[in-house]
């Protein structure tokens, strides 16, 4: 009997040895799938940080969009000298038409006539056409 329990205990150690080794190599890819994710997570804040720096590019490009299309618009618009309403100092000018000066017409001065597109109001302004 003690020969039966001595293969016995034998073999339980072997399949003990299995264990351990299988437990060791899982313990290996422990460790390698967490400098995995160690490394994951540099490369994940290092694009959080990409990210930011062209959400505020674009932020400081749609900025300068908007300055450009307006300065665009300014070069398009009736009223490249940006003359302002008398009435609510608006630059959003529709030039009317205009008419010689009653006094200084003669030596070319002329007033022309503006509609405001914020309050609806004309405004005339005395302009000397040789500038």
């Amino acid at each position: 009997m003690t020969i039966e329990i001595i293969k016995k205990l034998i073999n339980e150690h072997e399949s003990i040895e299995n264990l351990k080794e299988q437990l060791l190599l899982l313990k290996d890819q422990i460790v390698a799938y967490e400098n995995e994710l160690c490394a994951y997570r540099i490369k994940t804040s290092a694009l959080a940080d990409l990210m930011c720096n062209l959400e505020s590019e674009i932020k400081n490009l749609k900025l300068e969009n908007g300055a450009l299309n307006e300065k665009i618009e300014s070069f398009h618009s009736r009223n490249p000298q940006v003359y302002r309403c008398r009435y609510c100092s608006s630059t959003k000018l529709i030039s009317t038409g205009g008419a010689p000066h009653r006094i200084f017409g003669d030596m070319g001065i002329v007033d022309a006539s503006f509609t405001c597109l914020d309050c609806d109001k004309e405004s005339v302004i005395t302009l000397d056409a040789l500038k």
